[in-house]
């Protein structure tokens, strides 16, 4: 094989291997670092039911990613709307996923005008106990979701990911 053709076969490899490298973080294949150490939890939810005290609302859905695919319950325990435009939110968030099941002890502050939020705190029953929660998530209005139009909120729900560090968990 000649100098030429090996470098070309060389070349050739590399455009290759960046073009999947490319092709995987665009289509989600490769995680940020940020979050390499964490596992992600996707989540989509919306509330069912008025609760009884001290339950506020009920919430149902779905999970995947991490802990496999399997559902979601949840509990609003405290809703406060004093701030304008802000609405903070103190909740239990138990996933059941198909690999690792856990309950999570939230804070939720969500921006009403952007129709985003962040969650914040802790597992505090199950897989990772102990373990940091980080996440956020975006109100889809319409949903299009059947169960969710058919809760107190109406057509809408809750799109977003939770990130539980691993390491935290210690």
């Amino acid at each position: 094989m000649s100098r030429n053709r090996s470098i070309g076969l060389i070349v050739l490899a590399i455009v290759l291997i960046a073009g999947f490298a490319i092709l995987a973080s665009s289509m989600g294949w490769l995680t940020a670092s940020a979050h390499s150490n964490s596992v992600t939890v996707n989540f989509i939810k919306w509330i069912t039911t008025p609760g009884t005290a001290p339950v506020q609302l009920n919430m149902a859905g779905v999970v995947s990613g991490g802990v496999g695919g399997g559902k979601f319950a949840g509990e609003v325990l405290v809703l406060d709307t004093s701030t304008p435009g802000i609405t903070k939110i103190h909740a239990l968030y138990h996933v059941n996923g198909g690999t690792h099941q856990f309950t999570a002890d939230l804070q939720v502050t969500q921006n009403d005008s952007k129709g985003t939020a962040v969650i914040q705190g802790t597992v505090t029953d199950g897989w990772l106990k102990g373990a940091q929660v980080q996440g956020e998530y975006q109100v889809v209005a319409p949903c299009g979701i059947i169960n969710a139009q058919n809760g107190v909120a109406g057509d809408v729900c809750f799109q977003g990911t939770l990130h539980i560090q691993q390491d935290s968990s210690r």
